[in-house]
Formats: structure tokens, sequence, C-alpha cells
């Protein structure tokens, strides 16, 4: 962004409202990216103009971040966890300050990220999803559209074969999950690939 061009003020709070609705929803991981963008906006950083937030502001960030636990497990907030987040931040400066003209820098670049954490479980490939998808859409239809609303939503097989039309609502793109295996309520946000797997189900939804 040329410094002659005066930055568009916009709080961090709204970016990432807006790179939610623009960018995050075109994405597999959409969901998980909703929730960091939940937890970041809970956080007092988020009420700043964006161009104002500093790297001490985003190492801050990082540190609380780091020295919370996770209510639901009991445990600290893992490293991997915090860096997905600031990845998500750096991307969004980065839009932001090519395509939107509400910052010059990105503050967050340049700012320490926590070390790995050593993972009990690990993603699948490219590689593999290609296999397991043409194998599943060969073999049993069904299961190949289970398999990418799982890997659209981050829904467990048990979850996706429990949903029921009535806890759906396509119109917001919301699944309502009244019991998890966790013993929680919560909702899952539906992409439009999403709802479009949903629909592309071979036999109705349970319980209709």
């Amino acid at each position: 962004m040329p410094p002659s061009v005066r930055v568009k003020k916009i709080s961090l709070f709204r970016a990432l409202d807006r790179y939610l609705d623009t960018v995050s929803v075109h994405k597999r991981g959409y969901q998980q990216e909703f929730w960091r963008v939940s937890v970041i906006k809970r956080h007092p950083v988020a009420q700043k103009m964006m161009d104002e937030v500093t790297t001490v502001d985003i190492a801050s960030y990082r540190d609380e971040r780091l020295s919370q636990v996770n209510t639901r497990t009991g445990k600290p907030i893992s490293g991997n966890t915090v860096r997905l987040e600031l990845a998500l931040l750096s991307a969004l400066y980065n839009l932001a300050k090519v395509e939107w003209g509400t910052c010059r820098t990105n503050p967050v670049e340049i700012v320490r990220k926590p070390k790995p954490s050593p993972g009990r479980d690990r993603r699948l490939t490219s590689s593999e999803e290609r296999r397991l998808s043409k194998y599943f859409q060969v073999r049993n239809t069904e299961l190949y559209t289970i398999f990418h609303l799982a890997l659209e939503t981050g829904m467990r097989q048990g979850e996706i074969l429990s949903l029921q039309w009535e806890h759906i609502d396509l119109q917001h793109g919301v699944a309502h999950l009244p019991v998890t295996k966790n013993g929680s309520v919560r909702d899952v946000p539906l992409s439009r690939r999403a709802r479009n797997l949903l629909h592309e189900l071979p036999v109705q939804l349970s319980g209709t």
C-alpha cells in the first residue's frame, strides 16, 4: 500500500468478521476458522483499529493464550492452537494490506511463534485424500459424501450419522448437535459446500 494512500479505519473485530464472511467461508476448514475467529474476537486486541495493533499487542495475545486452560479438557492451550490463531491473523493482515487498504504492515509476521506441540493425530495428506475419495466414489457413494462432509466440517462419523434435518439450519449455515461425544451441545458452521453435500446424501438424514 503506497504511503500516500490513506488507511481505511476498521477495527480488528470487524475485519475478522469480514475475513470470515469473504475468505473463510470458501475454505474446507471453515468450521475451524470460525472458532479461531471467535476466540480472537473475545480478546481486547480485537477492539483496536487494525492499523493500530502492534507487535507488542500480538506478543501479549500469544502469551495470554498460552497461559490459559481449555475449559473443556482442563489442559493448557497448546502451542499448535496458538500458532494456528496467529497464522489466521497474519493471513488477514496480508490480505487487508494488499486488497482492503486497512493497514500498511503485518504486525504478526515478526512475532515469535510458539513451538509446535507433539501431535497425537496427523492429518491426511492430499494424496491420501484423493485416493480415499476415489475409492469411496466407486465403491460407496454414501460413504463418499460422508467422507467429504467430515473433511468439510470436522464432524465425527457418529455426529454425521445422527444428524436430523430438524437440527440443520441451511439458511444460516449451522448444524445444531444436541449431544456430542463429550456430552456437550455445540453448533457446527456449514460452508456452502457442506450444505450442498447434505443434499447429496443418498439416504435421508435420520429422523426424517
